[in-house]
């Protein structure tokens, strides 16, 4: 096995059998003073997934045939590069909230969740990016405060609407479903994105 960091052979440890005793249990060791990970690929193929998620990376068994590149950045870039791809994320899932009620108010009942689900998944990721934003801005988000809300409390707002729908759903009332996913869900998703905005604006590493 042979890792490189931003192109430069470290030395690797044969005890290390998974991508989680890397990232999770050794990357200090080998990471460069002040740099955090930007993305990790194995065998020329991009696993950036696993920096989030670490059961998915305890999983991911290592050979000893495996290349595995790692490339670094700044906490300021960090920063920034989480908060443009959580916005892009959000966006994305505006749009799904759209197909997804016209899919279902036609009767299309499994195909609008089927793609609903997806998007749904991806907000535990998005939750994951948001803990890194407030690891490396430094910030707690009980105390940072948007339009005299504290963002740890529009965290608690999104999880009361998903709740909702996932009662909601089971009840098997695609009406009210509707009705939550548009006119709840899509608002507060909109109010994440404004979050995101005012935070690259306000804050400083």
């Amino acid at each position: 096995m042979r890792l490189f960091v931003d192109d430069n052979l470290v030395p690797v440890s044969p005890d290390w059998g998974s991508v989680y005793d890397i990232l999770h249990e050794n990357i200090k060791d080998i990471m460069p003073q002040g740099k955090v990970i930007k993305d990790i690929d194995i065998n020329e193929k991009n696993y950036g997934e696993l920096m989030l998620d670490s059961e998915k990376s305890r999983a991911f068994k290592l050979s000893e045939i495996d290349d595995i590149k790692i490339s670094t950045m700044s906490p300021e870039n960090l920063v920034v590069e989480s908060i443009a791809s959580a916005v892009d994320f959000l966006n994305e899932f505006q749009r799904g909230i759209d197909s997804t009620t016209d899919e279902i108010r036609l009767g299309n009942y499994v195909e609008g969740f089927n793609n609903f689900a997806g998007y749904l998944s991806g907000l535990s990721v998005f939750v994951q990016v948001m803990e890194k934003i407030a690891q490396f801005a430094n910030m707690d988000y009980t105390k940072y405060i948007y339009k005299e809300k504290s963002v740890q409390a529009y965290f608690g707002d999104t999880e009361k609407i998903l709740a909702s729908i996932m009662s909601t759903q089971k009840e098997n009332d695609y009406v009210l479903l509707t009705d939550i996913v548009e006119f709840e869900l899509k608002p507060n998703i909109a109010v994440w994105i404004d979050i995101l905005t005012d935070i690259k604006a306000k804050v400083k590493i």
